[in-house]
């Protein structure tokens, strides 16, 4: 198979536009002769190198033949290195390691090993993925928690280049990943409260106005920020609120 396709995704602010990526592998030439279009930056134009060593030290080899990447649409700036798992799922579908991928979303950069690195944005990467009706989202492990708490999207988390490909063959074997506490935490007694924070009032007037008039019966997840002797909870009560919407509006 010489051309194949596969997905990504391309952050803009908090929200992800899907980016195909289309990989045609030619007789002729060799591999230094490979390009890379569809304006990429320098992140993803290094890529080139990373997955060619990923995909030999996982033992999948690399072909020494031209091979022509693009990322489209052409005329939206492709950034970062989280393209670096589907365009080298995009190089093993055209050597013919894995067949044709309509109903996934790859994202992920890779390690020389062939290890898969986390990347920012899979939450509105696991959103547009829903709009869009893409049914399996692949990412990194320790973005897949996150990405979990969209619901009709079924995510799972990788580590290693070679465990993606097992994914894509055996998928019987694997199971969706489950939504981290923050996505949906139950209030407990314990959980710290905005009684347990002494001064910031600007700080609890901003979320006070920021949770005001949403609808829903979550809690609001506060990262803990320490300032001085002063801190914040690592988790506010806030009832009424239900936290995805307000990431998505």
């Amino acid at each position: 198979m010489a051309l194949f396709k596969t997905r990504g995704a391309a952050i803009y602010g908090i929200d992800a536009h899907l980016i195909d990526v289309e990989v045609d592998m030619f007789a002729s030439g060799n591999a230094r002769d490979s390009v890379m279009v569809g304006m990429p930056d320098v992140a993803v134009r290094e890529s080139r190198e990373r997955i060619k060593s990923a995909l030999i030290n996982s033992g999948f080899g690399y072909p020494n033949k031209r091979i022509t990447i693009n990322l489209a649409p052409a005329n939206v700036r492709k950034e970062g290195a989280g393209f670096d798992l589907p365009v080298a799922i995009g190089i093993l579908g055209a050597m013919g390691a894995v067949k044709a991928l309509d109903r996934h979303i790859f994202i992920g950069e890779l390690s020389l090993d062939g290890a898969i690195r986390p990347v920012r944005g899979t939450l509105s990467i696991a959103v547009c993925a829903r709009e869009q009706g893409i049914a399996n989202l692949i990412v990194p492990a320790e973005n897949a928690a996150e990405a979990a708490v969209v619901e009709g999207v079924s995510v799972y988390g990788v580590r290693y280049l070679a465990e993606v490909v097992a994914l894509l063959t055996r998928p019987e074997e694997f199971s969706p990943a489950v939504a981290s506490r923050n996505g949906h935490s139950e209030p407990t007694e314990a959980a710290p409260d905005f009684r347990d924070v002494r001064g910031q009032t600007m700080a609890k007037r901003a979320l006070e106005v920021a949770a005001a008039g949403v609808p829903g019966d979550r809690e609001m997840a506060v990262t803990r920020a320490d300032q001085g002797n002063e801190s914040r909870p690592a988790m506010t009560s806030v009832p009424g609120v239900n936290w995805l919407d307000v990431f998505v509006r």
